[in-house]
């Protein structure tokens, strides 16, 4: 062979591979890293915020992000939102880290849990970033405030919902996104709390979906199979409930179960709609980007910022949906 020909074939070949891996790092750069530094970002803009998602295609942070776009369009605000695609706190955390780094003016995250969160979260209130902690609270870090869901008193409504409409009678499977986070530790000791008062009324298992509503599915089978006498169900996240009715359907049990969800995604209402999810918990994420990003242009200009800022909370039943 002509050792031309093979040199221009290695070269044609090294360039594909190399052009390869430029647009995998570039992909993954958009994704998971702070791609404007403060001094970029004073140029154009006020300040120069980043929202950090629990997983960066999840519907529900797409909902958080629609709220704090439109607030910081009113501000002058750079917002960019980076996230893990599926929940790693690893990676979380370690954007966290890069967002420090990059010196942003403000951060907007969640606070999933104590021993990772807190260093990191008080690392930037060191260097003079605020954070505000979103959906998910860590009142033990040095956050300068919360805005999101009473996570507690939310378990507590979906126990009295269940109650209500079980009169005070079922065999409880809970499906929660992770065992290990705050927010969904604190919906799951809610509904405990409440249930604990309906001696009829009896958790007979509980697993983690790790937020993924194959696995919430897959979860749920399980759980039928071991336990055939539960009567309802309980998903603790927006994807949750989605993963308990494919399975319910599937098994052909949706007249005997009753499946109460979280969140008021859409694929979640078309179910109540069709009768194979009874009730679910209506959250705010929108209203939770739009107040975390205002409340955080107040922090920047010296104002006095509530600590806590819930918002509202709403059980919607299978006939309202309509």
């Amino acid at each position: 062979m002509n050792k031309n020909l093979v040199f221009y074939i290695v070269l044609s070949v090294c360039i594909v591979v190399s052009f390869g891996f430029t647009c995998f790092y570039f992909m993954k750069a958009l994704n998971y890293t702070v791609t404007v530094t403060a001094e970029q970002a004073k140029l154009s803009h006020d300040y120069h915020f980043v929202l950090i998602g629990q997983e960066f295609d999840n519907p529900y942070h797409k909902k958080v992000l629609e709220g704090a776009q439109t607030a910081a369009k009113e501000h002058d605000v750079l917002l960019e939102f980076i996230g893990p695609k599926q929940t790693n706190i690893d990676e979380h955390t370690k954007l966290i880290e890069m967002a420090i780094a990059a010196r942003v003016d403000g951060i907007l995250t969640q606070g999933l849990t104590n021993r990772e969160f807190k260093p990191v979260i008080d690392k930037a209130i060191s260097k003079g970033i605020p954070v505000i902690t979103i959906d998910t609270d860590l009142e033990d870090s040095r956050r300068v405030a919360y805005v999101g869901t009473n996570n507690y008193e939310a378990g507590k409504q979906m126990g009295e919902a269940l109650a209500e409409a079980t009169n005070g009678e079922a065999k409880v499977a809970i499906v929660t996104g992770i065992l290990y986070a705050n927010n969904l530790m604190e919906r799951v000791q809610g509904f405990l709390d409440v249930i604990e008062n309906y001696p009829d009324i009896e958790v007979v298992a509980m697993e983690s979906s790790n937020i993924s509503q194959i696995q919430a599915a897959e979860k749920t089978y399980q759980m039928l199979r071991n336990h055939p006498e539960v009567t309802a169900f309980f998903g603790t996240s927006a994807l949750d409930g989605i993963g308990i009715a494919q399975a319910v359907t599937k098994a052909n049990l949706q007249e005997d179960i009753l499946i109460f969800a979280f969140d008021d995604l859409e694929e979640t209402m078309e179910l109540m709609e069709q009768e194979k999810i009874f009730a679910t918990l209506k959250q705010e994420p929108y209203e939770m980007g739009y107040q975390g990003v205002s409340l955080l242009v107040e922090t920047m200009k010296g104002q006095p910022i509530p600590k806590i800022n819930y918002t509202s909370l709403e059980v919607i039943y299978k006939e309202e949906s309509r």
